[in-house]
């Protein structure tokens, strides 16, 4: 049974992945049929679709993702030590669990959630910043 499921779960992935990504495109040509029907001239659509592209455009996207990935593997690396130093128990050289530790999970999904509220400062604080300048 869990064979199964397990073999289930990528198909299932990908056919929502690909019902995603199609259905993408079938409203964007959608939007773009409706424009040609109220009679937009080619060069006020491309106006139209650029200015909502650059409003949309999130520049700074590479500087939060990195922060908050270091975000993740701090935390993954404290929750796993907090796992270590808690939770292992030593005996005759070998090692054992003396708990079923789950804090490196805890912490790290902590830590993603912290980077992902500093990444939202930082890159607020950089677009008030390239918006003065511009």
């Amino acid at each position: 049974m869990e064979g199964t499921i397990a073999v289930f779960i990528p198909i299932i992935f990908m056919v929502v992945v690909g019902l995603v990504i199609a259905t993408s495109l079938q409203l964007k040509s959608k939007e773009k049929q409706m424009m040609i029907e109220k009679g937009l001239s080619p060069e006020q659509m491309i106006e139209l679709l650029k200015s909502k592209e650059k409003y949309a455009k999130n520049n700074f996207w590479l500087l939060k993702s990195g922060i908050i990935l270091i975000f993740l593997v701090i935390g993954g690396i404290v929750g796993n030590m907090i796992d270590r130093a808690f939770f292992y128990t030593y005996e005759n050289g070998s090692r054992f669990y003396h708990d079923d530790p789950v804090y490196g999970v805890w912490i790290a999904f902590l830590g993603l959630g912290v980077g992902a509220v500093i990444a939202h400062f930082v890159a607020k604080k950089m677009e008030d910043a390239a918006d003065k300048k511009n």
